[in-house]
Order: C-alpha cells, then sequence, then structure tokens
C-alpha cells in the first residue's frame, strides 16, 4: 500500500533528464514507509537514498538507485555538501530530531529540507521544530498531508540542535531480569517486551514437551535480542539473529558480544537470504509497516517460517490474545497448536508434521 505522505514528496525527488548537476546532490532519507513508493521515482546520479530498513535499501538498488543502508548514519557526507534533503517523518522523535539535525549539517547554505508526514503523526511539531532549528520552516496542507519546507541560510552549526537523546550512541539499559544495550527507535526499547517475556517462561515446558532437543535457533525479528539472549542456556550449536532494522542489528550484535554468545547476526528481509534448516524458530511477529497496520507483513513471516524449519522442527509465536495468527496459519501448517495462554498473550506453536 502506497504511503500518502511519501507520495507527496516523489515530484521534488524528479529531475529531467541531464538535468543532475553535480553540485545539485539530492539526499532522500527513507524509512519502511518508503518501500511501496521507491517505483515512483526515477533513479539518477544525483540522487542517494539512506534507509534504516534492509528491505528498503535492497529494493531501491534493485531499482537502480545508489542506496545505503545503516542506521541513519549520515557521517560519510561532509558538511555543507547535500543541496536538498527529503524527508517523510518517522513514528520515533529521537530519530526525527536526530535526523533534523544532521540534515542541517549536510545541508549547504541556500540548501532545502523537506518535511512531510499526517497531522496525527506529529507532522506540525516537527514542522516547527525544524522551523526553531533552521531559523525558518514553511508550512502548507495537501489533502490529508502536511508539507514543511525549511531553508539554510549559513554554514555555521546549529546554534540550538533538536535534543535526540544522543540517538546515534547504544546505552546499557538495566533490567531484575537482564542487562542489555539498546537504543530509541526499536521496538520496546528500554524494557523486556510482555509477550516476549511470556514466551520465555514458558519455552522450558514447551522444548520438554517436543521431546528432541533444539541444535539451532532462529530469532526471527529479533530487535536488541531479547529472545537470543534468554535462550543462553540451551545447548544450541547454532543462533541466528536476524532482522530488517538497522538499530537492532547493531544492538544484537552487541549483546551477542557482551554475552560472550557466538550469534550470527544478519541483516535481512524476514530471513529472504536464509537457508531452511532450523529446529526452532522464536518469533514475535510485528503487525505494523511504518505508521499502517500490515496483514502481508504477518502472512510473509508465516510463509518464511514454513521454509526455514527443518522437518522435524517447531515454531513458536508470541501474539495478542486477539489476533488471530492461528487462521492465517492454516495456509502454510498442518500442525499449529495454542502451548500457552494468559490474560494478554498466547503462545502459538507451528510445525510442517
Amino acid at each position: 500500500m502506497r504511503d500518502p505522505a511519501t507520495e507527496q514528496l516523489v515530484h521534488h525527488l524528479q529531475r529531467p533528464p541531464g538535468d543532475e548537476a553535480a553540485d545539485d546532490r539530492l539526499l532522500w532519507i527513507a524509512d519502511e514507509n518508503a518501500l511501496h513508493n521507491l517505483a515512483a521515482v526515477t533513479p539518477a546520479a544525483n540522487l542517494t537514498l539512506v534507509s534504516n530498513r534492509f528491505d528498503v535499501a535492497q529494493r531501491a538498488r534493485e531499482l537502480g538507485f545508489t542506496a545505503r543502508f545503516s542506521d541513519f548514519d549520515f557521517s560519510y557526507l561532509a558538511d555543507n555538501s547535500i543541496r536538498t534533503a527529503v524527508y517523510r517523518i518517522s513514528k520515533e522523535r529521537p530519530v526525527v530530531y536526530h535526523i533534523l539535525n544532521e540534515a542541517w549539517r549536510v545541508l549547504a547554505p541556500g540548501g532545502e529540507l523537506l518535511l512531510s508526514g499526517l497531522k496525527q503523526e506529529g507532522i506540525k511539531t516537527y514542522i516547527e521544530k525544524a522551523g526553531a532549528l533552521f531559523g525558518n520552516a514553511q508550512s502548507r496542507k495537501k489533502g490529508m498531508v502536511y508539507l514543511g519546507t525549511a531553508l539554510k541560510h549559513h554554514a555555521a552549526p546549529a546554534p540550538h540542535p533538536l535534543d535526540s537523546k544522543q540517538y546515534s550512541e547504544l546505552r546499557p539499559i538495566e533490567t531484575s531480569q537482564l542487562d542489555f544495550y539498546s537504543k530509541p527507535g526499536l521496538f520496546g526499547w528500554d524494557k523486556i517486551d510482555q509477550g516476549s517475556a511470556f514466551l520465555v517462561e514458558q519455552l522450558p515446558g514447551i522444548l520438554l514437551g517436543a521431546g528432541r532437543p533444539p541444535k539451532s535457533l532462529l530469532d526471527l525479528g529479533c530487535g536488541y535480542g531479547y529472545l537470543t539472549l534468554m535462550t543462553r542456556d540451551l545447548a544450541l550449536e547454532r543462533r541466528v539473529a536476524t532482522d530488517n532494522n538497522a538499530a537492532a542489528l547493531l544492538a544484537m550484535a552487541k549483546n551477542a558480544e557482551h554475552y560472550a554468545l557466538q550469534i550470527e547476526v544478519v541483516a535481512d528481509d524476514v530471513a529472504s537470504q536464509l537457508a531452511p534448516g532450523f529446529d526452532l524458530i522464536l518469533c514475535n511477529p510485528p503487525f505494523h509497516q511504518g505508521f499502517s497496520v500490515d496483514g502481508a507483513l504477518t502472512d510473509k513471516f508465516l510463509r518464511q517460517t514454513r521454509r526455514l524449519l527443518s522437518p522435524q522442527g517447531m515454531a513458536v509465536f508470541v501474539v495478542n490474545q486477539f489476533i488471530p495468527l492461528e487462521r492465517a496459519a492454516q495456509k502454510y501448517f498442518p500442525v499449529i497448536d495454542t502451548v500457552g495462554r494468559n490474560p494478554a498473550f498466547k503462545l502459538i506453536r507451528l510445525a510442517r508434521g
């Protein structure tokens, strides 16, 4: 499904053929909201896309874009080197503030920042913040989308950078159950998700009931790595943790190092590039793509889980009670069991037979 806020920015990313001056560098800052709008933009030599989502960067490269996958790391760009930066706002405030600060740094004097988003996403506030940072900002509404424009008038450092909570840095989090590294922008970044905790609590009994102990684990959509880290007492020969989010991969790698665990940390789009053969797959699946609920994403997680399981393997998903995962899973799995339930969550075991 196309994102209307991204659609309103598309024409700003287009240049007539041949009108691609070296000093007219365009930067497209794209998170998951951009995925279904990529094909509407024609790649150009002076246009670079930066995304914190592996699938967006991968698809952009397939379409011919110059694309970089990172946790919105713009350190490779020199100060005052970009003519136009285009950004459809993200969900997380520290991410947005980090990007606005970096946009100021990399834009050349006379350069322009273009923002878009919906009212309920906080776009009006973000345009005001851009105005405070740049010293000016204009706002207009087109349909349900708000568009903001801020111009950089001089090359001096920003006098009052926005408080991004030091977004670029991982920070240590201490809980009664687990110490770990994480950062804003990740799901449940500074706590232990209750659904994942329920899965971990019930997992020993689920594995005991399965009989055959697993030798390999895949944490599908690992986040900062809670599920993988909590299997550290299992005698596994192989642990793989994968995510689409660059920040999640940084945190997972740091936590593997912190606990001296041998974990393969893989950037991928729902493990699409991994070979099958996992005895155990654990998953607390996302149900949103950007700001929108995405049923196709759930289906993709189930389809990939079916492909990746070993013949005798099993997957355990944790979802909210109201999510009809069992119904969606019937297309892929002959064995579907509810193996745990509490007032908020249920655990669904999936197997190939």
